[in-house]
């Protein structure tokens, strides 16, 4: 069976839980910041699609990427209307278009049929 939500599950997963070498790095070379708990909050989601999600029935791949397509969408959405909001990376141009992407194709995915 192949189902979007499980793949967008499993693409995201991954993703986000390489964004470690980016909190590495940004760590080592500035310290911990407000940047540190946003990364941690993707690696955090990343590692629960990992371990608790990778092999799972179908509706809870939805309901992960229903929820995650929401929350990176209301993410992105602040991101629009309040550009650099208190200076955070979270809300820069180029994390709001990721925001993005991740966020309208998890509500995509969510609604993919099995084919």
């Amino acid at each position: 069976m192949r189902n979007g939500a499980k793949y967008y599950t499993r693409i995201i997963s991954v993703l986000f839980v390489l964004v470690t070498i980016s909190l590495i790095s940004d760590t080592l070379k500035h310290g911990y910041s407000y940047e540190t708990l946003h990364k941690l909050l993707h690696i955090g989601i990343g590692i629960y699609g990992i371990a608790f999600l990778w092999n799972t029935t179908e509706k809870n791949f939805k309901l992960f990427t229903l929820a995650n397509g929401i929350l990176f969408s209301m993410i992105a959405l602040t991101g629009w209307i309040f550009p650099d909001l208190f200076g955070l990376d979270a809300f820069n141009r180029t994390d709001t278009i990721l925001h993005s992407i991740a966020g309208l194709s998890g509500i995509a995915a969510c609604f993919f049929p099995d084919a």
